[in-house]
C-alpha cells in the first residue's frame, strides 16, 4: 500500500497513526536492545534491512491510487533480524520513502497495517509452528519457514490491503480484483522464491547473521 493523503479522511489517518504508534511501542518493548547495542554487526544488519526495503519497495508498478505491485522482502527481514526490528525497519523505510512521493505521510499508519504487519505476522506464526511441530531439517527451514511464509505473507498483505480499501470505502471488490488482487496473486510465488534465495545464501554463507537460524539445530552431526 502507498496511500496518498488525498484519499484519507482525518479520522482514518488519526486511527492509523495511533495504532501504528501502539504497535511500534510494543515492538520497541519486545526488541532485544541490549544485545543489539553490544553487537555492532546487528546494528549494521538492521540498517542494511532498512536500505534493502527502501530499494525493493521503490521498484513498483502502480495499479490503483494507493496500491502497487512490488516485492515485499519482509519474510527475509523478519527471519534475519526478528519481528520487533522488522516492524521498526519497515516503518522507517516507509517514512524515508514518503517524501519521494511513494506515499503520503497521513496514510502511513494504514500502509503499516496493510503492507508490513501481515507478512511479518504470517512469518512469525509459520516459523514458530515449524520449529515446534516439524523436524529440525534445513530443507524444512527453507521451504516452510522461508518460502511458504513469504508466499502466504504476500497473499495476506494483498488481502489485508484490499480489505482496508473496502473498509475505507475507496474501491469496490470488483475493482480491486480486476486491477490489483489478481495481479498480486501472480507475485506470491516469485516472492517466495526471492526470499528463499536470499535466506539460502545467508544461512549457508553467514548463518550467524540470521537470528532465526540455529546451525546446531539444522546441521547437527
Amino acid at each position: 500500500m502507498n496511500l496518498p493523503d488525498s484519499l484519507l479522511s482525518i479520522t482514518a489517518a488519526t486511527i492509523g497513526w495511533l495504532s501504528l504508534v501502539i504497535a511500534l511501542w510494543l515492538a520497541a518493548y519486545r526488541a532485544p536492545w541490549r544485545a543489539v547495542l553490544r553487537m555492532p554487526l546487528r546494528q549494521h544488519l538492521i540498517l542494511a534491512c532498512i536500505a534493502f526495503l527502501i530499494f525493493l519497495w521503490f521498484l513498483r508498478a502502480d495499479t490503483l491510487p494507493g496500491l502497487s505491485l512490488h516485492f515485499l522482502g519482509l519474510t527475509a527481514v523478519t527471519l534475519l533480524i526478528g519481528w520487533p526490528f522488522a516492524l521498526i525497519a519497515g516503518t522507517l523505510a516507509l517514512i524515508i520513502l514518503a517524501p519521494s512521493g511513494y506515499a503520503g505521510m497521513a496514510g502511513l499508519g494504514i500502509d503499516f497495517w496493510g503492507m508490513i504487519v501481515p507478512p511479518i505476522a504470517v512469518t512469525v506464526l509459520i516459523s514458530y509452528s515449524a520449529q515446534r511441530f516439524l523436524p529440525a531439517n534445513f530443507f524444512v527451514y527453507l521451504f516452510v519457514d522461508v518460502f511458504l511464509s513469504a508466499l502466504l505473507g504476500a497473499l495476506a498483505a494483498a488481502v489485508t490491503s484490499s480489505l482496508l480499501m473496502v473498509a475505507l470505502d475507496l474501491y469496490s471488490w470488483s475493482t480491486l480484483w480486476q486491477s490489483y488482487l489478481a495481479s498480486s496473486l501472480l507475485l506470491t510465488i516469485p516472492e517466495g522464491i526471492a526470499n528463499g534465495m536470499i535466506m539460502t545464501a545467508l544461512a549457508l554463507l553467514v548463518p550467524t547473521w540470521v537470528i532465526s537460524f540455529d546451525e546446531k539445530r539444522y546441521f547437527a552431526d
